[in-house]
């Protein structure tokens, strides 16, 4: 085959995922993405030329490219060079993964091996992306359901993993099928009942999970309200992080907070959920905590603006998006800077909740952006510190949270526990799950996504936390500093949503949840066993030439 042929046939596959993904397409277009691929690996084995590895790259690496262009290209509106890397790695991440499995199935004869072994690497690579400081698994294929969450409430079962599962499984068989189709007219004879075999189990395995999802969803929709009703206002206050964020002082920005909020607030409001950052000069934790502010410190002026609301309306906590440092007398982590002889201060991405009896508790952002909160692998790239400030990252690394903890308040003398991912976390279905098994039975989201501008970022990333409902059958109330905020119900159905660039609030009542689904429970199980089979074929592989050999 020509080799333009097999560059348009790499094209193809990348242009099918593109266009699977939101804003661009429809999600069911991923069940066929991957065929232009499994046929270039088909031919490029039977031309019987070496080193299948480094063909493999060259063959796969176009259609990956491609679709991370076309899907996050978007990054170039905060940092051009963050997002030539995000394509341009991302892309080759994937490739490796095509690229292993094309020189590992080589002496695989067995079409059902094959698949399964795909099935482990590509599950196992995207498991490695949730989980290294690398990790950008904004694009692994569970995600692409996000906007139709109506065919995929069997997430509560399986998480996103499921969805990648069901995407892999389809691409072979609609491939085996084709290829029957396209076979000489013998073999079509000989196969025939291996192809009707192939063709009932697609159908049952695309219809089978939809059926399956409408009935859950109806069984769901029977369950998922409770006697605790949480009267809440998400603030949406549209500050831009280019000009406004670190020009106005805390105090403005708590102004424009409580003006935003004012409309939407009444004696009943329990919980005001404000955006990532949105007061964004850091405070210091224990000078907040303990109330030792001077009131003229513009850093800390503005949280008397909130004691006053809550003296107004004496039932209301909020949820604040903070930059915080903390200061200690040792060096608690690796990423503690000695400041001034034995002090040692960590900066963080926080969720502070405050009440009537101040800031009561917090939780640190614990999954941090690589290159912009984070220094990635900092013993072999420490010396690119100053080049990553330069680009618009950090030199040094955000300091973490230990546990995903949750927001403790009453309602009506009855305990609501609130769960808060920051921003990119909100991609982390197993980390989510952490705050319902830590007691949350509500889930709030906090973002800033204004650094995107209006492009299709903030909207992948606000149909993501649909997915984050319903593994956990919770309530989600998504706070974003410039679009979309919005409510999501425990079935991934948004029932409240904003306009983007938009200064307003959302006045909601939601219910507490109770219970922990199957995915709450066990987590990414699918990725474990997905593992297990890797490093099982990989063991083979090795094994396999040598006992040849051995034989011979």
């Amino acid at each position: 085959m020509k080799w333009y042929i097999k560059l348009a046939l790499s094209v193809l596959s990348g242009l099918l995922f593109a266009f699977a993904w939101y804003p661009h397409g429809f999600p069911l277009i991923s069940f066929i993405a991957i065929v232009p691929l499994l046929w270039l690996s088909d031919i490029s084995l039977k031309e019987g030329k070496r080193n299948a590895f480094g063909r493999g790259i060259l063959l796969f690496y176009p259609a990956f490219f491609v679709f991370n262009l076309i899907t996050t290209y978007w990054i170039a509106y905060c940092t051009v060079p963050g997002a030539a890397a995000a394509v341009i790695l991302n892309a080759l991440l994937q490739t490796l993964v095509m690229a292993v499995w094309h020189a590992c199935r080589k002496p695989i004869k067995n079409h059902i091996i094959q698949a399964i072994l795909l099935i482990s690497f590509w599950i196992s690579f995207e498991y490695l992306h949730l989980n290294w400081d690398l990790t950008w698994p904004w694009l692994n294929l569970g995600n692409v359901f996000a906007a139709i969450p109506g065919f995929v409430q069997w997430y509560s079962v399986t998480g996103a993993f499921g969805g990648a599962v069901w995407v892999l499984v389809s691409n072979f068989l609609i491939y085996y099928i084709l290829r029957y189709v396209n076979s000489p007219k013998r073999y079509r004879i000989n196969h025939r009942n291996t192809m009707i075999v192939n063709a009932v189990a697609l159908g049952l395995w695309v219809v089978f999970p939809i059926g399956l999802s409408f009935g859950m969803k109806i069984w769901a929709d029977k369950h998922v309200e409770s006697d605790i009703p949480l009267e809440a206002v998400i603030v949406q206050q549209n500050t831009d992080p280019w000009e406004e964020e670190y020009r106005l002082s805390n105090e403005e920005e708590i102004q424009r907070i409580l003006d935003v909020a004012q409309p939407f607030m009444y004696d009943r409001v329990n919980l005001v959920v404000t955006a990532e950052s949105s007061v964004a000069h850091s405070i210091e934790m224990d000078v907040l905590r303990n109330h030792r502010f001077h009131e003229e410190d513009s850093r800390y002026s503005g949280f008397a603006l909130l004691d006053s609301m809550i003296v107004r309306y004496p039932n209301v906590n909020y949820i604040l998006g903070l930059s915080t440092i903390g200061i200690y007398d040792c060096r608690v982590s690796p990423v503690s800077q000695e400041v001034a002889p034995g002090k040692f201060a960590e900066f963080y991405n926080t969720a502070g909740f405050y009440s009537k009896d101040g800031l009561v508790s917090h939780y640190h952002k614990s999954r941090l952006v690589p290159g912009v909160e984070k220094m990635p692998f900092p013993k072999v790239f420490g010396f690119l510190g100053d080049v990553l400030v330069e680009l618009g990252g950090s030199n040094s690394s955000l300091g973490t949270d230990t546990a995903q903890r949750v927001f403790d308040f009453e309602v009506d003398g009855q305990k609501v526990r609130v769960g808060t991912g920051i921003c990119y976390e909100s991609i982390y279905g197993e980390l989510m799950s952490r705050f319902v098994r830590n007691g949350a039975n509500v889930l709030c989201i906090i973002t800033n996504d204004s650094w995107w501008k209006d492009s299709p970022g903030h909207g992948q990333h606000f149909e993501m936390s649909r997915l984050r409902a319903i593994e956990t059958r919770r309530y989600v109330l998504r706070a974003a500093n410039g679009g979309f905020s919005g409510v999501i119900d425990p079935l991934g159905r948004v029932l409240a949503k904003t306009k983007y660039n938009e200064r307003t609030a959302i006045q909601t009542i939601v219910s507490a949840q109770s219970g922990e689904t199957f995915y709450v429970k066990h987590g990414d199980y699918l990725a474990r066993i997905a593992i297990v089979l890797t490093f099982a074929a990989l063991l083979f592989s090795i094994i396999s030439p040598v006992v040849r050999r051995f034989r011979k």
